[in-house]
């Protein structure tokens, strides 16, 4: 591995150095500021780390390096969390390792996503502690590109399309603007030291996909230009992004309020505004009585929508309802289980209709706000394919028998994938933590009459797949803007 050489960078670096002192200055940093920098020991991080050693001298800084030991890649993980501590204690600066436990993973939340919170958690954690101003990532103008596509191919709205912003909370992101080109130029330059990781070259995940084979056909075939292209569009949508919420945030101000354990809306205040405005006043509504938007999908927004026009009520996550009487739309918890239904209402399932699904076909299920599709995937793409919550490999006698969609019924009963003999599906969810408001929106797959995959939560063990031969890839597409849907990002991305 080779070592980086202290001193000043080269000339052919300088864009590097330029854009970070530029971010820092930018973001009011001066002299005696401590920053706690992330540092996954990749190329990306390992050059933000060398520009910021560089510049301390000159701003005074005081840095603060923090790796996040993951837990999920053995003697790799050890040995990428010893080298950043050693580059870091050669550089004379402070560091520390947060270590996080992947048996202490909620049921239900997928290995990225767990990963990914557990990560920023450990970052703030740290800031906390030291009393850093801002935390410093490595995304570069390349993750910025990967992320605009990510989101456009996932299907989203100008929201997704604006990408990674270069500050959020104390997130700052002084390489954005900066290519993986230059990074690269810089390192090579400077020497600087890195641990690869080997993940980082797998198809599995979506993003490497992007970054491996669509982006460079992308270069090759349509626009050289097409990274730089695609920041520019995402730095223009932020801006309008910004202008809106402006708008929004007034709309809130003048219009919505919290009353008792509920939030108040003023229709009257709604009427003049523009759609997108109303819309996004509305999500920002059901927050503050939620104080979490992720579970709100299109079809409940675009319900509520339609309670700005008639008289209704309407059944939302977490147990709350919204409702509609003249000029007041209350959002508050859930009185009368049994309240009026309009049909701008998400329907709900009842069990007792089957929906027939099409291999190859998107299946839409009302109820979770999302479609199915089941495909038929050869033995030589199974070990690439990504499964998640989301999407799982099963036997492919689900693609013949009679594939359908149902909810669930009294007495329906499975074999959870790992266990010997059947199970109660009411059981299986009380043991799985599922509140009882949620198990009818829950699609059931359902092969040759029986349950196959019980969705998002467990396939069934006789609809496994059997380790060879083609098999039958089975995977869920939410209908929602993209802040709503978790991603899949690579655990070990790289920054």
């Amino acid at each position: 591995m080779k070592q980086s050489q202290q001193g000043r960078p080269r000339m052919r670096g300088q864009s590097v150095v330029t854009h970070v002192e530029k971010a820092l200055r930018e973001r009011g940093v001066g002299p005696g500021e401590r920053l706690v920098v992330a540092v996954s020991g990749g190329a990306d991080s390992m050059v933000l780390l060398d520009a910021l050693a560089g510049l301390q001298p000159r701003l005074g800084l005081r840095l603060h390096v923090v790796h996040v030991h993951h837990g999920l890649r053995g003697k790799a993980a050890d040995q990428d969390a010893a080298f950043v501590v050693g580059e870091a204690a050669r550089r004379g600066l402070g560091v520390t390792v947060g270590r996080l436990v992947p048996a202490e993973r909620p049921r239900g939340t997928s290995i990225q996503v767990w990963a990914r919170d557990g990560r920023y958690r450990c970052l703030e954690a740290v800031r906390d502690r030291v009393n850093a101003a801002w935390i410093l990532t490595a995304h570069t103008l390349n993750d910025q590109a990967e992320t605009v596509l990510l989101n456009l191919l996932r299907g989203t709205g100008a929201r997704g399309l604006a990408g990674i912003p270069q500050t959020r909370d104390r997130i700052l992101r002084p390489l954005l603007d900066v290519s993986r080109d230059e990074v690269e130029t810089y390192r090579v330059a400077r020497l600087v030291a890195f641990r690869e990781d080997v993940s980082n070259a797998s198809d599995a995940y979506r993003r490497n996909r992007i970054r491996h084979h669509l982006l460079p056909l992308l270069v090759k075939e349509y626009n050289p230009r097409i990274v730089r292209s695609l920041a520019t569009l995402a730095a223009l949508l932020r801006e309008d992004e910004s202008a809106l919420a402006a708008v929004v945030a007034a709309l809130v101000s003048e219009g919505v309020r919290a009353d008792e354990g509920a939030v108040q809306v003023d229709i009257s205040r709604f009427r003049s505004a523009q759609p997108a405005v109303a819309r996004r006043a509305l999500l920002e509504a059901f927050r503050l009585a939620s104080r979490d938007a992720g579970s709100l999908t299109r079809a409940h927004l675009q319900a509520l929508v339609c309670l700005l026009t008639r008289d209704a009520a309407v059944r939302l996550p977490g147990g709350l309802e919204a409702t509609r009487t003249g000029d007041c739309l209350q959002i508050g918890p859930r009185v009368v289980a049994a309240a009026a239904r309009s049909d701008c209402s998400p329907p709900s399932s009842d069990g007792s209709h089957e929906i027939p699904v099409r291999p190859g076909r998107w299946t839409s299920w009302a109820p979770l706000g999302c479609r199915l599709r089941i495909r038929r995937l050869a033995a030589s793409a199974v070990a690439s394919a990504s499964r998640d919550r989301w999407r799982q490999v099963l036997s492919p006698a689900v693609m013949t028998g009679g594939p359908s969609l149902r909810g669930w019924r009294p007495g329906d009963r499975f074999q959870p994938l790992g266990l010997r003999g059947q199970k109660k599906l009411q059981d299986f969810f009380v043991d799985a933590k599922v509140p009882r408001r949620e198990r009818a929106r829950i699609p059931l797959l359902l092969a040759l009459g029986r349950i196959a995959w019980v969705v998002g939560q467990r396939i069934a063990e006789e609809f496994r797949w059997e380790g060879r031969g083609a098999a039958c890839l089975a995977e869920v597409e939410f209908q929602e803007d993209t802040d709503a849907v978790p991603d899949r990002p690579n655990p070990h991305q790289r920054s």
